[in-house]
């Protein structure tokens, strides 16, 4: 998303947001005092941090989205994975038609299989699908046929009752790591579930440093920079992505990374003194 506002030279607001979500008010005088057309949002696991918005929190967001005639860009990319079937995406509090939902296969059903829907209010369908037209022309037919039968069959349903109990136990194993191996200075998120997770350093510790000294024990993590608008980079954060780490790799790679932490620290303490 961040590419395709530069790519466009979209003038883009940011907002802070941790595990504790947003801060409401800020985002009120936001969409009161500037020119905003939409707002993006990662409803669910979001990308880096894994934070999910809870409902109170998404009723108050369509509110002030309906009251500054803001439309809500909800981007659901791993809404199959919630086990809490009373979390609802924004779409289901919005009756007047202010969100555009989007949501990907890609993710829990094949990464090659590049196919996302997309509702839309009636007003936006003819611009749209201009867009998209010049865009790609044609959505893939036979990977669309393929999708169809595996939905019909029931295959699909069976697939994601399993993928999210996988995806659940590796987060859970993953938190359980971070406890017990990432050392004092440092703290972590804890989603749900999901397929991220990130770790804060001691604020005078480099991300990109400690990325690139793992990747050299073929550990592989992102500093987030790409992750984030410019204001808002956070140069002692790194992201953890289980999506394609065995379960059996997990401790270990948390203890390699707490280790790499430690020696960062020690070197920095030492010419400090």
């Amino acid at each position: 998303m961040i590419e395709s506002l530069e790519l466009n030279e979209v003038t883009t607001f940011g907002i802070n947001l941790s595990m504790d979500g947003i801060d409401l008010a800020r985002l009120e005088y936001l969409f009161k005092t500037s020119d905003i057309k939409f707002f993006y949002v990662i409803p669910r696991f979001h990308n880096p941090l894994g934070h999910s918005y809870t409902n109170r929190e998404k009723k108050r967001i369509i509110e002030l989205a309906n009251q500054y005639d803001v439309y809500i860009v909800e981007d659901d990319f791993l809404g199959e994975l919630e086990r809490d079937t009373k979390a609802d995406p924004f779409f289901a509090f919005d009756p007047s038609g202010r969100v555009i939902y989007i949501q990907s296969f890609s993710k829990v059903f094949l990464p090659g299989l590049r196919i996302a829907g997309v509702i839309l209010p009636n007003i936006m369908m003819k611009s749209f699908l201009r867009y998209k037209f010049s865009s790609d022309f044609n959505s893939p037919v036979l990977s669309q046929g393929a999708l169809d039968i595996y939905l019909k069959s029931g295959m699909y349903h069976s697939h994601l009752k399993k993928i999210k109990e996988v995806y659940f136990h590796k987060i859970q194993l993953l938190k359980h790591a971070c406890e017990q191996f990432l050392p004092q200075g440092t703290h972590y998120t804890k989603p749900d579930t999901g397929f991220y997770l990130s770790i804060y350093l001691p604020h005078h510790l480099s991300a990109k440093k400690l990325a690139l000294l793992l990747s050299e024990q073929q550990v592989l993590v992102d500093d987030t920079n790409r992750m984030f608008l410019d204001d808002f980079n956070k140069d002692n954060l790194i992201r953890l992505c289980i999506s394609q780490v065995p379960e059996n790799q997990i401790q270990s790679g948390i203890e390699k990374i707490a280790q790499t932490i430690k020696e960062m620290d020690n070197k920095k303490s030492f010419r400090i003194i």
